[in-house]
């Protein structure tokens, strides 16, 4: 027995040490973790988000945040709208739109001047990254002749293929000056106090915490909103501006306003600036992208001013709790295979499968109840890939360490001896 303990140890520190750096290999490993390689763009959260919260909660919908679609960009709306919701004394207002050229026309002028005439207001901007990621650089922004005396802030999200949407990083260096994301922006001149959250750190990625669907009678239909939820107030620019005496003095009053695309008008249903994020209702496969970027930027909000967070489990917890996964395993595996390997392999295939569906159910309950996220793909991939490391320390490996154990009982024993003498 105390032997199979050293073993069982050796064998889990050897199976993490393997597990870093499969995971850490700067090449394509589909070859040596097809699993891991498979389901990499996937996460834990697109289950949870999706599938187990409960979207028709009254409490979801948050009143502090109305939406105008800005349509097809009309810089005369856009101006009008924005002097009309600054007499009407809203908190903040964000622009998620571009305005990178001027044409030194009527509306251009309207536009800067609403822009001037607006003290509580953020334009977004993007950042491009270096390849080391050490610099960023202000990529796309607007012109100067809208922007001067302007706040902006970047609009970039944390995605790793472009399209899937899960974090984004609070605060980013660009141009070798720490900027705020827009929402975390908009949040600070909402409340000041937001600044001083020591969780929102810089230089790293938070998880968005998305509970709110998109909005729209557009997107009232699978995998976007099958349920018709409705968390966010979303008007059209067009309606705001054609009969703005069906908003009282009180309606946008202290409220955050966030003006950006969400369809070409409120019947399209258009891809552009649009993206996947844990709320899809077809988290795998998916087809349609469900939530437009000024919505995710909303989602943001709600969750920063609600400090409602999610908290990772750190790596070294998750190392852990791998060596122990590979530990407990060891004598499982010992245990139900030193005969048959033919009748024991399905009984252990049953126990890993038994294992992978508690960990699931670990990881959700910590997601959904605590706001805690575990290293799910880390820890099962332990469990997988378990077995077959297993087999080869058993039969190619143990010979090697058993010298070792043998060498120091050894010297040992003859130290002992010496001292009785």
């Amino acid at each position: 027995m105390k032997d199979n303990s050293i073993h069982a140890f050796i064998y889990a520190i050897g199976g993490v040490i393997f597990l870093f750096l499969l995971h850490h290999l700067p090449v394509n490993q589909i070859f040596i973790d097809p699993f891991s390689e498979a389901i990499k763009n996937h996460d834990i959260m697109d289950i949870a988000f999706s599938k187990f919260r409960n979207h028709n909660d009254p409490s979801l919908f948050d009143s502090r945040i109305v939406i105008i679609n800005s349509r097809i960009t009309n810089r005369e709306e856009v101006a009008k709208t924005i002097q009309f919701i600054n007499r009407q004394q809203a908190a903040v207002i964000g622009v998620d739109l571009l305005f990178d050229t001027v044409y030194y026309n009527r509306q251009d002028t309207l536009l800067r001047d609403a822009f001037l005439a607006c003290k509580q207001l953020v334009l977004g901007s993007t950042f491009a990254e270096s390849l080391n990621k050490s610099e960023s650089t202000l990529e796309f922004h607007s012109d100067s002749f809208f922007s001067k005396n302007t706040v902006q802030a970047y609009v970039n999200l944390g995605t790793n293929d472009g399209y899937s949407v899960r974090a984004f990083e609070p605060y980013h260096k660009i141009n070798g000056i720490e900027q705020m994301a827009f929402a975390m922006q908009i949040a600070t001149m909402y409340n000041p106090e937001i600044s001083q959250i020591s969780h929102l750190k810089a230089h790293t990625k938070e998880w968005i915490n998305f509970k709110r669907l998109q909005p729209g009678e557009q997107n009232m239909r699978p995998p976007i909103n099958s349920k018709h939820a409705v968390h966010y107030v979303m008007l059209q620019i067009n309606d705001v501006l054609n009969d703005t005496t069906q908003f009282d003095s009180m309606y946008f009053k202290n409220k955050i306003v966030l003006i950006g695309f969400c369809g070409e008008n409120e019947n399209s249903l258009s891809m552009k600036d649009r993206y996947f994020t844990p709320l899809n209702e077809q988290y795998t496969g998916r087809s349609i992208p469900d939530m437009h970027g000024v919505i995710i930027h909303a989602n943001i909000l709600s969750m920063i001013l609600d400090q409602d967070f999610i908290f990772d489990i750190p790596e070294t917890i998750i190392y852990l709790l791998s060596i122990f996964i590979f530990f407990i395993n060891y004598f499982v595996f010992k245990k139900m295979a030193p005969k048959d390997y033919f009748r024991s392999i399905p009984y252990i295939r049953v126990i890993q499968i038994i294992e992978f569906f508690a960990l699931l159910g670990i990881c959700l309950s910590l997601l959904l109840f605590g706001n805690i996220k575990l290293g799910f793909i880390f820890l099962t991939t332990t469990i997988i890939i378990s077995y077959e490391l297993y087999e080869l320390y058993e039969h190619k490996l143990k010979s090697y360490p058993d010298t070792y154990i043998q060498m120091v009982r050894d010297w040992l024993e003859r130290n002992s001896f010496t001292k009785r003498i």
